[in-house]
């Protein structure tokens, strides 16, 4: 019997490749067209899986979606053979290609927004996919995130809505700007949901991802205390340097907030007013990075706070960072400071760098949930990792996955049927029988 957070990670994919497909997004652009290695990404996720359930954890799974989607490419009008799909691609179009083939799924932060029944007013756990409108690689996740989520999670405890309709005004990105703050996991919270736009147009140089509006129907429809429910602006600074989302310049767990100086709008005065909301304030830390401490760019480029923040086993916190965060003197003097003045006590790192050169740290691979003994029983064990369930993973990947990929590999016929088999038999581990559409045919 288990109750508090859990976190959902995604498999890597066996199509893992740097396109640089992600506006905004300073590492994609950086690496695109670099060689990827697949094996070693979806290895590298799994271990920072391991490291949770080793703190006493428990870890979640979600499955890579079909890559390539050839039902999007026959959208795009393409037609014939799966070899004949692609290879028309190819020629026609790399852009829709290689969005066809994008592993992003593997970022679990974006699946989806989380309420946890104590929270809701019908005082159930409410869960609503993201439609991930702002790019089109990341716009076709949407359908079957929200079949894979009626999978794992009964519907006797959970709601699951339905991705929001997708518009330009109601764009949505999950949980990467979507903050909770509370004594303990268990205990009611507040909620706090940041937004890069208020309109369909704004002026700036990258894409503003998330819109109030949709941060707003959320809120509703998972029936949260609009009293104890917060809307921050994006910092337009903080989205034009990189933070393409929120959970690269803050983060929040239980009552730790950190934020930096420059994540969002009126900072001092909306801050300000959480904090005022909180019925218990002297116990909570809203710790705020100044730019003097650590410039905007350093923040992004070392993604100290797209890290998971979770409280270990001897009730201190156990922050998990990824090694780059080592190259930056101003984060470790930063950690210093940390370690002697808040409930952070402990920090481990990880390499996960196959996802960080596609801009993605710790905090994205994971979708954050909390939930209490009843819920717990009532997710499905298939989708929880286990010393079997990982073995039989590391099988896998180890012997099917491709050491290297290059983006003109994704024209080759043969990656159609190595992932697709991939993803058989990952159904036949999982026993979910065919939920792919090429099991179908």
């Amino acid at each position: 019997m288990y109750q508090g957070e859990l976190n959902f990670d995604g498999l890597i994919g066996p199509t893992h490749n740097y396109s640089g497909l992600s506006e905004g997004n300073i590492a994609s652009s950086k690496n695109s067209k670099k060689t990827s290695n697949p094996k070693k990404a979806a290895l590298q996720g799994l271990k920072k899986m391991k490291l949770l359930i080793e703190m006493g954890i428990p870890q979640g799974i979600f499955l890579p979606h079909e890559r390539p989607s050839l039902s999007f490419l026959r959208t795009q009008g393409f037609s014939g053979s799966d070899a004949d799909i692609v290879g028309s691609a190819a020629k026609i179009s790399s852009l829709l290609l290689n969005q066809s083939y994008s592993a992003s799924s593997m970022w679990a932060a974006n699946a989806a927004t989380f309420s946890p029944s104590v929270d809701c007013q019908d005082a159930i756990a409410h869960i609503t996919p993201a439609n991930l409108f702002s790019m089109q690689h990341r716009r076709i996740e949407a359908n079957f995130t929200y079949q894979q989520l009626n999978l794992i999670f009964k519907s006797s405890h959970f709601k699951i809505h339905k991705p929001i309709e997708s518009t330009d005004l109601m764009s949505d990105e999950g949980a990467a700007n979507h903050l909770r703050i509370t004594n303990s996991h268990l205990k009611r919270g507040i909620h706090v949901f940041v937004y890069g736009r208020d309109t369909s147009k704004e002026s700036l140089n990258f894409v503003a991802r998330q819109s109030r509006a949709a941060s707003e129907y959320i809120a509703n429809s998972h029936k949260l205390d609009m009293k104890q429910t917060f809307f921050l602006k994006q910092n337009m600074k903080a989205i034009n340097r990189g933070s393409f989302h929120n959970d690269i310049v803050s983060l929040a767990t239980e009552n730790v907030f950190i934020f930096h100086e420059e994540a969002f709008e009126d900072s001092k005065h909306k801050i300000q007013k959480i904090k005022n909301s909180l019925k218990v304030q002297e116990n909570n830390f809203f710790i705020e990075i100044s730019k003097n401490d650590i410039p905007l760019d350093i923040l992004v480029n070392s993604y100290l706070l797209n890290s998971q923040l979770v409280r270990n086993s001897s009730g201190d916190m156990t922050f998990i960072m990824p090694t780059e965060v080592n190259n930056y003197s101003e984060c470790k003097e930063w950690l210093k400071w940390v370690k002697e003045n808040t409930p952070i006590k402990d920090f481990k790192y990880v390499d996960i760098k196959q996802s960080m050169m596609n801009g993605g740290g710790p905090a994205c691979l994971r979708f954050k949930i909390v939930v209490n003994k009843d819920e717990f029983n009532n997710i499905n064990p298939n989708f929880l990792l286990n010393p079997d369930l990982i073995k039989k993973l590391e099988a896998l990947i180890n012997n099917s996955y491709r050491d290297n990929l290059e983006i003109k590999d994704l024209s080759d016929p043969e990656l159609i049927n190595e992932s697709y088999t991939i993803l058989d038999n990952l159904t036949q581990i999982f026993k979910t029988g065919s939920i792919y559409s090429f099991q179908k045919e």
